[in-house]
């Protein structure tokens, strides 16, 4: 499995955020921060893959991540929330062969929570300058196919249910908020029975407060 971890390159890329600080410039604790809804953009460095199974035949399967955003809180009686992950995704062809004879598009793909992570966070979390943990989630997969003639068939959602996530929010070097958020699953993650699978799926997201604008000198 390929974890997901607090690496220094993403703990620079985000810089202060405009209220992230108070007007002495010292940042609150990290819970106190959370007490007030996050919702934090995707950035780069976020990764999904999959391998797609119809019969005998594989497909890796990695669409790009094109936008997307991570919303996250703590509460007063100590959890960290993982309210909302969304994820809009690039298209993926399926080529000729793989299911039907002519091949189609997956298109309008969107990756999101159908149910919140809750990470029970430990008695001194307040003191805490990172917390992490694991919750479980379930995670729904909303598509479309576009076929050879260009017609576009909504489909079905389909959902991954009671996935474990890893999640870690911290505040990086210059004060803005990050999360991470990942997700592995060994065999099948969402299927169409009779039809393909959707396995080994490997989810890795990065989500910061976006770079404060600095004023002009």
């Amino acid at each position: 499995m390929k974890h997901l971890c607090l690496a220094a390159a993403a703990m620079t890329l985000a810089t202060t955020a405009a209220c992230g600080f108070d007007p002495a410039g010292v940042a609150p604790p990290l819970s106190t921060r959370l007490a007030q809804r996050a919702h934090l953009p995707v950035i780069a460095g976020s990764d999904l893959s999959a391998t797609a199974i119809a019969g005998p035949r594989q497909l890796a399967v990695g669409p790009v991540i094109e936008h997307g955003e991570v919303v996250v809180r703590t509460t007063a009686d100590g959890f960290l929330l993982v309210e909302d992950l969304t994820l809009a995704l690039g298209d993926v062809a399926v080529p000729p062969g793989f299911i039907d004879e002519r091949g189609f598009t997956a298109t309008e793909l969107v990756l999101h929570l159908g149910t919140q992570v809750a990470i029970s966070l430990p008695a001194d979390h307040p003191t805490r300058a990172r917390l992490a943990g694991s919750g479980r989630g379930d995670l729904i997969l909303e598509w479309a196919a576009r076929d050879a003639d260009g017609r576009t068939w909504p489909l079905g959602p389909r959902r991954a249910p009671r996935l474990q996530f890893d999640v870690a929010v911290a505040t990086g070097t210059d004060g803005a908020l990050e999360a991470q958020v990942s997700t592995w699953v060994a065999g099948p993650a969402v299927a169409v029975p009779g039809v393909v699978a959707l396995t080994d799926l490997d989810l890795q997201v990065v989500a910061a407060e976006p770079a404060a604008t600095l004023p002009a000198e």
